[in-house]
């Protein structure tokens, strides 16, 4: 005679999923003392998917609950995920089992190659140097290295989804002068011939924007407006051009328009000339050829999303004022 089984309650049920799910997010502390493997597009795809959320301070989840739930495929708000995961990553839990960071490539593959791959784009966003990194706060244990290049991806996709077609410059520009045997010097002469393929190949372009990053400290690289904290912002322009003055118009008009919806948001326009410098910066090129300084290696992530997020704005009202959009 079978033995019958004895039945769960639905009460108990629940009570044990929820003791689960409880521990479970509990242990998500313990990502505070792990090393996160998480590709540097991954962690970009964070940024653009979820606004950032994780970053802001008035917000009490952190990143690893947003780390974990992206990685694991988990969101906690909704339990039954749990038991729809599908694993995207990996957690190393002890340091021989990660390589050395200094060995990691601190360029950022395109987190959405088919956008880099736009119809007659309008805007051309590239980094002549394009390993400046910014400060690892608050991502350190996540193995992450934000960039310049960051900054670009989020600028192309914001202008994307306003319905500005633009393209991210993504080929290797240390490779370039290994290659050619060039010095650092040079990288604005491969960034020009960079910029004459992309032009030849898309002739719709009219804008060419040169995302750097400065090196002062903090205290100058940083600003609050109501309650957020921006990468300040500082436009490069080179005085031996010869037609310096259509960039200096162009740069002018750029800057004013920052200000006037993000107040102290710029550190003005820096005209440069003189032996030690380029002095030209590829500003010959084509008048809207705009070179900026976005922020200091001590800002954060956030700090340039919200100063990117800026840029995207006041470029997008620019080009519908100029009737290029």
């Amino acid at each position: 005679m079978k033995k019958k089984r004895k039945k769960i309650s639905k009460v108990k049920l629940t009570f044990y999923l929820l003791l689960f799910v409880g521990t479970f997010i509990g242990s998500i502390k313990l990502f505070n003392h792990l090393n996160f493997q998480i590709s540097n597009e991954d962690f970009l795809k964070l940024i653009l998917e979820n606004s950032n959320p994780y970053m802001e301070k008035s917000n009490k989840k952190n990143l690893s609950y947003y780390l974990v739930k992206y990685v694991l495929n988990i969101d906690f708000e909704n339990p039954a995920t749990i038991f729809q995961t599908t694993y995207k990553g990996s957690i190393a839990t002890s340091s021989d089992e990660i390589e050395p960071v200094t060995n990691h490539s601190t360029y950022v593959e395109d987190p959405y190659p088919e956008r880099g791959l736009e119809k007659e784009p309008l805007v051309y966003i590239y980094n002549t140097h394009q390993l400046e990194s910014y400060s690892t706060e608050n991502i350190e244990e996540y193995d992450v290295t934000p960039n310049v290049m960051m900054a670009s991806y989020i600028l192309r996709e914001r202008l994307n989804d306003a319905g500005i077609s633009s393209i991210v410059e993504n080929a290797n520009v240390s490779e370039f002068l290994n290659t050619n045997n060039w010095n650092y010097a040079s990288s604005y002469k491969v960034t020009k011939l960079l910029m004459q393929d992309a032009k030849e190949k898309n002739p719709s372009l009219k804008y060419f924007i040169d995302l750097h990053r400065d090196s002062v400290n903090k205290k100058i690289s940083t600003t609050t407006i109501g309650d957020k904290s921006y990468a300040k912002i500082l436009f490069i322009i080179g005085l031996e051009n010869e037609k310096y003055q259509e960039n200096l118009a162009v740069t002018e008009k750029f800057s004013r328009l920052l200000e006037e919806k993000y107040p102290g948001i710029t550190r003005g326009i820096y005209k440069k000339q003189g032996p030690g410098v380029n002095g030209v910066y590829n500003q010959d090129f084509d008048k809207n050829t705009i070179l900026i300084e976005l922020g200091g290696e001590e800002n954060t992530i956030d700090e340039v999303l919200n100063s990117t997020l800026a840029v995207s704005d006041v470029l997008i009202q620019m080009m519908k004022e100029d009737g290029v959009f």
